[in-house]
């Protein structure tokens, strides 16, 4: 009887240990779910216009890479260089911005905007961090960005700056503070800053202006970005023509972009 009894016992054992490696073999087949990523550029694209967001990250199609481009890429690294101590106001032996220049028109633009940093209050200061990365879990997305300074003590209240190459932007632009707002987020969820510790400005290089607010609803925010994660994921792409259509690089291939500016 007893050894009946552990037979089937082990039988009962054996057949569990089956049907365990039984799942983990069809796991395994299935592979493991697919991971998504989105910059935070890419969520302010596709708040902007979902089909230029699909144009851009899903099937993209070829870009015009301007000059404006390459003069704010340039730029930001030679703010980075310089708040690390190693640049100059002119780098004699590295310009890459001249033909930029000279394409948009402006001359000696790369230099204004250097000037108008190095009389702005961040000019003396060091920051805390330059050109900080993260990556924002929301959703089932992982969000990626890059802070360009961070301004403050590690344990005290931080300013997070983003430097923009071009004029501010008009006020009703539903659009203008998305990206602090989200870098905001990515402080209090990565970084375990408080609300409260933080403050976020846009210096715009291009006229010399400030914008500085205290950071808004971080929930509101999230959900923000959540309903836009959720649309990217949705496969909703279609297009949502703006008065930035005028400007888009793919508006030779979207007929409704073209008839908003028609109509305008």
């Amino acid at each position: 009887g007893r050894l009946a009894a552990a037979a089937a016992a082990r039988r009962e054992v054996a057949a569990a240990l089956a049907e365990r490696e039984g799942e983990q073999g069809r796991r395994s087949q299935a592979g493991p779910p697919p991971r998504r990523a989105v910059s935070v550029a890419g969520v302010i694209e596709y708040e902007r216009c979902p089909r230029r967001f699909y144009w851009t990250a899903v099937r993209p199609l070829p870009r015009f890479s301007g000059p404006a481009a390459r003069i704010g890429t340039a730029l930001h690294s030679w703010i980075e260089r310089r708040s690390t101590g190693q640049a100059t106001l002119f780098e004699l032996d590295e310009r890459p911005d001249l033909t930029a220049e000279e394409l948009t028109g402006e001359p000696g633009k790369v230099e204004r905007l250097q000037q108008a940093f190095l009389a702005s209050r961040f000019a003396g200061v060091a920051p805390l961090f330059a050109e900080r990365p993260f990556l924002l879990a929301i959703g089932g997305f992982a969000v990626s960005g890059r802070i360009d300074a961070v301004y403050g003590a590690s344990g005290g209240p931080w300013e997070v700056v983003d430097y923009k190459t071009g004029r501010r932007p008009p006020q009703d632009d539903p659009l203008a503070g998305l990206q602090l707002d989200v870098y905001g987020l990515a402080c209090a969820d990565v970084f375990g800053k408080r609300a409260e510790d933080l403050t976020l400005t846009y210096l715009y290089l291009a006229s010399g202006e400030e914008a500085t607010r205290p950071v808004g609803d971080l929930p509101a925010v999230r959900t923000r970005v959540s309903r836009a994660l959720a649309g990217i994921r949705a496969e909703e792409f279609d297009p949502a023509p703006n008065p930035g259509c005028r400007w888009c690089d793919f508006l030779p291939f979207c007929a409704p972009g073209r008839a908003s500016l028609e109509r305008a």
